[in-house]
């Protein structure tokens, strides 16, 4: 019987048309399940109940997986991921702390967290030596898609917010999840095609989405990636590497400088950071979930983009560490730095964006990890197909 692996690269070779083109196969359920989901991630703003199509499409899919007998996870991100949901329910429920929708975290942290990772280790193996079904002609129609349900405001996808008035967010709850939506998509196709016209649409898209969502961070991580998967010698990088770094700069030099800049330092971000550290510093063991939620909706300190609503601080791992101490810093090293799957260098770029950005509160972020890990795991010719 053929490995794993050997089937992997067997389906990749049969899956090249002459031209090199990759081909949707309307009769291959796994693809059709990727395109479901893929199509489905972004529709964040309607509701079904509770839930998200993208929740219902992740049962579906789990159920799918688990009949083919297609599970694959290593034993490091099982153990922790275990040890990460006795300590975070652990504190949640022995410790006395005010809280706030602690169940609710519960139910995404234990069953759909892991389930859009799961899904995404799978469909992420079936695509490591084919390509994926949708390239760039998609993700630019789907932008242009996203421009125009928020220009009209369609009913039912679109959700008008509070915040960030003027920035793309379309079906996303926010610009930051759109960004990091088309991010991550890009970066799959740019790891299929590391060659100078792959990254030079690679970067193009994401600074057009850069540009109308607002969401400077994800850009730096495209940057990342840049620097650390492409052909070319490392001293050519640097040059179009320091272009791109003017061009941030030149760009957002009004928001990185001033007044603007004193606002996230003292009111926002920087203040979060100080007073997260302070928390822990009084107990590093963590405080459970529903915690953060709680404490800066009824703290004297005010910090802007916290309080009733946001159940997390902006870095993953610092708000990790609070919801399990520090296993759930170890979580973060697993999930979203590599350790332990070999995937250290292609988490790298989500691993930077990860210190700024809740990445840890998105299904999205999950399912592409996931995607990524097997990318990692499988693209590496390790055995003969003969």
């Amino acid at each position: 019987m053929n490995s794993i692996y050997e089937r992997h690269v067997a389906v990749g070779m049969h899956s090249q048309d002459v031209a090199g083109r990759s081909k949707i196969r309307w009769k291959d359920p796994e693809e059709l399940v990727l395109l479901f989901g893929l199509l489905l991630l972004p529709f964040q703003a309607v509701k079904l109940s509770i839930a998200q199509p993208a929740h219902l499409w992740v049962l579906f899919a789990l159920a799918m997986m688990l009949l083919y007998r297609s599970v694959k996870i290593s034993v490091a991100e099982l153990v922790v991921y275990i040890a990460f949901l006795y300590f975070a329910f652990t504190l949640t429920f022995f410790q006395d702390y005010p809280r706030i929708k602690e169940y609710e975290q519960l139910i995404k942290f234990a069953l759909f967290y892991p389930s859009f990772y799961l899904v995404g280790r799978w469909l992420g193996g079936r695509y490591a030596n084919r390509d994926f079904p949708l390239g760039y002609g998609f993700l630019f129609l789907f932008l242009a898609f996203q421009y125009v349900t928020q220009a009209l405001e369609l009913p039912v996808i679109f959700e008008a917010l509070d915040f960030g008035q003027g920035a793309l967010h379309g079906t996303f709850r926010e610009r930051n999840w759109l960004a990091v939506y088309f991010l991550l998509f890009s970066y799959i196709l740019v790891l299929r095609d590391k060659t100078t016209k792959g990254f030079v649409l690679f970067i193009v898209f994401n600074a057009i989405v850069m540009l109308l969502s607002g969401s400077k961070t994800t850009f730096i991580a495209a940057g990342i990636a840049f620097l650390l998967h492409s052909r070319l010698p490392i001293w050519i990088r640097i040059f179009p590497t320091l272009i791109g770094a003017v061009f941030y700069i030149s760009l957002f030099s009004d928001e990185l400088s001033g007044d603007k800049l004193a606002v996230k330092l003292e009111e926002e971000r920087g203040l979060a950071l100080l007073t997260s550290l302070d928390l822990l510093k009084d107990n590093p063991l963590g405080f459970g979930w529903g915690f953060v939620e709680a404490f800066f909706s009824n703290s004297w300190i005010v910090v802007k983009g916290l309080g009733e609503g946001t159940n997390s601080v902006f870095s993953v791992p610092l708000d990790l560490w609070i919801i399990a101490g520090p296993i759930g810093f170890l979580m973060w090293l697993v999930i979203f730095v590599g350790v332990g799957n070999s995937s250290i260098k292609i988490l790298a770029p989500i691993a930077a964006l990860s210190f700024l950005n809740p990445l840890h509160q998105s299904e999205l972020v999950y399912f592409f990890i996931g995607v990524l890990v097997s990318y990692a795991k499988f693209s590496r010719p390790r055995l003969s197909t003969h």
